[in-house]
């Protein structure tokens, strides 16, 4: 248990903050500041008083937490999710006082997938109307939504996750009700909050997160099946999950056990292993950084890295600026520089980024030698030879590069070229 209090804001609507209260009143290292708003234009200026005074932010759904990780990217921001148990709760309600059906109704924000989930547990198929949507929207998006429906006859009640669009909607006389979170939904994410910040304090504040994202190719699982598979590898990691995003997670867990599953940050952790999960199901990057901010961002280039490498891939951005990627024992995986003051200055002579100077860099001194063809630079990348033939006549024209023999062709086809790539290895 923590031994100083988590000074927690919690930002939602004022019938969410209700529940979120009363079930916090079960922790007692959690101190909460609640802080009510009626629209998302009030949420910066409702935040900022209190920037310097709470460790964490819970938001009670979507929409305010889109806007408050991006406020704050240096504090820990949770939220409700809206899932099945408060859409039951109101369905139940407008069933049995009203005698609605679902094709009386309209939703928006809650997943495909849990709508379906919810309909597949009560019995019923049918067709529905909803609004989902990521990341930000405005009420009045959303009220729109429901109007339209509601005026061409086809819905008779709007179910929304947003309070301001429910007091718009009835302000135009639409009936409508709003989803709050449930007791257990707000009792996990707050044990989920208490976790969290006991392991960021572990290591002398050094914070280590993951991102996993699901892939393209794994459409064979359901947003409750990647979620329930987090479950288990956060829990392997003794660490906790949280959705940030569509398809996407972050895991909160101490270095010692990234360090454990990764063999010290050589090859990627078995996720397919410990959460039952395909291999290309996912993408994985791993970050760590003194404070969340520097962990999260170390994280998502680290992501953007193992994306590049294909599905199942893993990658890696330690705190001394060093990208791993892949992880994976030998083969491709290349330990790089990316935060070389040289190699940024460079980037800005010669029409190739940092990053891009910065692998090739990493390539010359994992093969121990300047020379290279476009064929192995194309395999060290995961680029199409065209795209390596490209990149090293942008370092011939630019002086960095020049060709220096020819290999003898295998079959058909001319000579590969074989380039001598200059001042790009770390100085000694």
């Amino acid at each position: 248990m923590s031994v100083n209090k988590i000074r927690l804001g919690v930002l939602g609507a004022d019938d969410s903050l209700d529940v979120i209260e009363e079930v916090a009143k079960e922790f007692g290292e959690i101190c909460i500041t609640p802080v009510v708003y009626w629209e998302e234009g009030e949420i910066e200026e409702r935040m900022r008083p209190l920037a310097s005074e709470v460790d964490m932010w819970l938001c009670s759904g979507q929409v305010p937490y889109s806007i408050a990780k991006e406020l704050y990217p240096d504090c820990p921001v949770f939220y409700t999710r809206h899932s099945g148990e408060g859409l039951y709760k109101v369905l139940l309600h407008l069933a049995h006082e009203h005698g609605l059906r679902i094709s009386d109704l309209s939703f928006d924000t809650l997943s495909p997938d849990s709508m379906r989930r919810v309909l597949d547990d009560i019995g019923i198929q049918c067709e529905f109307y909803l609004k989902h949507y990521t990341g930000v929207i405005h009420s009045d998006e959303l009220v729109q939504y429901h109007q339209s429906l509601w005026e061409q006859g086809r819905t008779k009640t709007a179910i929304t996750c947003l309070r301001s669009a429910q007091l718009k909607l009835e302000q135009l006389g639409i009936p409508a009700k709003h989803i709050t979170p449930t007791s257990s939904e707000v009792r996990q994410v707050l044990e989920a909050i208490v976790k969290t910040h006991d392991l960021m304090v572990s290591r002398n504040a050094q914070v280590v997160v993951q991102l996993v994202q699901r892939t393209p190719f794994a459409t064979f699982m359901t947003e409750k099946d990647l979620d329930a598979a987090m479950s288990r590898y956060a829990r392997f990691l003794h660490g906790t999950k949280q959705q940030v995003a569509t398809d996407q997670w972050a895991v909160y867990a101490t270095r010692g056990a990234t360090e454990e599953i990764t063999n010290h940050f050589r090859s990627r952790p078995r996720f397919e292993l410990i959460a039952n999960v395909a291999t290309e199901a996912i993408y994985g990057g791993i970050g760590i950084g003194s404070t969340v901010s520097e962990a999260i961002n170390r994280a998502r280039l680290a992501l953007s890295q193992a994306q590049v490498y294909g599905h199942g891939s893993w990658a890696c951005a330690l705190e001394t600026n060093t990208l791993i990627a892949p992880l994976e024992e030998g083969g491709r995986s290349l330990a790089l520089e990316y935060a070389r003051e040289d190699l940024q200055k460079l980037s800005g002579a010669v029409p190739l980024s940092a990053l891009t100077l910065s692998k090739i860099a990493g390539i010359v001194t994992k093969r121990k030698s300047t020379r290279i063809t476009v064929n192995e630079l194309a395999e060290y990348l995961n680029i199409l030879p065209r795209s390596a033939r490209r990149i090293l006549l942008q370092l011939e024209d630019n002086g960095l590069a020049t060709v220096v023999g020819e290999e003898t062709a295998y079959q058909r086809g001319r000579p590969r070229k074989i380039y001598d790539i200059q001042n790009l290895a770390p100085r000694k």
